[in-house]
């Protein structure tokens, strides 16, 4: 991303700053039936939009009281009704999966929306849905490591029996668009990003990372650390690595106006979250802080990701409206807030092919 002051973002081949990317939150209190339908119509507006890419998260029995337990069936349908924007999971929880059906089925998505899936995988938090699919937390990290590496050997199109059976549809293609969630212990977190690296996945930081205690600033300066072990560990001189940073954002022209949309959300998210900062937040405010979550106007939250140092290296900013929990008017002000008001001040323009050619700046 390239600022109107400053560098944000390590630039892309085309010329663009940055891609940017929004994270789908599809948690209202609504019919599952009608969520869908909304995440359908969410899609194809943040495609006129100009958006690069869209991104669905899973969460298995609503934890979070989000609907989107099966991503790929969800983006299946997505596909369908758009043509240019991307499809990504954010993140897709592979050790809870047989990597041979993730496999096929992510890449019979791939073929029905002509190439757009982006594959993000990860090992998952939650103890209520490990214990559901009979599977051990403790073990999360060594299953994630055998899980991917089946999943990367499927996609190459390494003989799946002694038949000599390969994985069709063919997933060469979208073995180079794979993204590897870091961890978000510490402990492990640089180790996790130099494997992605070497593998060539894409590093995807969400904001949980950034859920370790300390200042703001220290966060980002801790996400910044991992994407340079992740830079450092690149080793495939045909292609650039790729990063994506997810901050949470609320565009609002009144910032106290914008603060009383968000606090039902605020409150929400803390009656079924289990532990972080953000739980144990007093006030609204003190939870937006522990939240790292950037509300008001553009200008002010542009200011504040000029200012981050972990989207210097950033090629891709995945944006959310958490923990706003918008209902679908607003969820659509919030898009186009973003693509028309906040990223322009950022460098960011919509790619060439897009309905869009020149977002309206502020």
């Amino acid at each position: 991303m390239v600022g109107i002051d400053a560098p944000v973002g390590a630039g892309l081949t085309d010329g663009r700053a940055f891609r940017l990317n929004f994270l789908l939150h599809l948690d209202r209190d609504i019919p599952p039936r009608q969520a869908y339908r909304e995440a359908v119509d969410l899609f194809v507006a943040a495609e006129e939009l100009g958006y690069d890419s869209g991104w669905v998260i899973q969460r298995h029995f609503r934890q979070g009281n989000e609907h989107i337990s099966s991503p790929l069936v969800v983006l299946a349908a997505i596909a369908e009704h758009t043509h240019r924007i991307r499809l990504g999971t954010g993140v897709l929880v592979l050790p809870l999966e047989d990597p041979l059906r993730v496999a096929e089925d992510a890449t019979s998505l791939d073929e029905i929306s002509s190439g757009r899936l982006e594959l993000g995988i990860g090992s998952g938090p939650f103890p209520g849905a490990w214990e559901a699919f009979g599977r051990d937390l403790a073990e999360r990290h060594d299953l994630f490591g055998r899980s991917l590496a089946r999943l990367h050997e499927l996609l190459v199109g390494r003989a799946v029996n002694n038949l000599g059976e390969v994985l069709h549809p063919p997933g060469d293609a979208l073995r180079e668009r794979l993204w590897q969630a870091t961890t978000s212990n510490p402990d492990h977190a640089h180790e996790a990003a130099t494997a992605a690296a070497i593998a060539g996945d894409g590093l995807q930081l969400s904001r949980a990372t950034a859920w370790q205690g300390g200042t703001t600033r220290d966060a980002q300066r801790r996400q910044a650390a991992i994407i340079e072990a992740y830079r450092a560990g690149w080793t495939d001189p045909g292609r650039s690595p790729r990063v994506q940073v997810s901050r949470a954002v609320y565009p609002h022209a009144d910032r106290a106006l914008a603060q009383q949309l968000v606090t039902p959300g605020v409150r929400r998210w803390q009656s079924w979250s289990t532990s972080g900062e953000p739980k144990n937040a007093q006030t609204v405010d003190d939870y937006l802080a522990a939240d790292r979550a950037l509300i008001g106007p553009a200008e002010a939250l542009a200011g504040e990701l000029i200012a981050d140092p972990a989207l210097r290296h950033a090629t891709d900013l995945l944006v959310s409206f958490v923990p706003g929990v918008p209902d679908h008017d607003e969820h659509l002000r919030l898009l186009e807030s973003t693509a028309r008001e906040l990223a322009p001040l950022l460098g960011w323009r919509p790619p060439a092919d897009s309905p869009v050619h020149s977002p309206v700046p502020s």
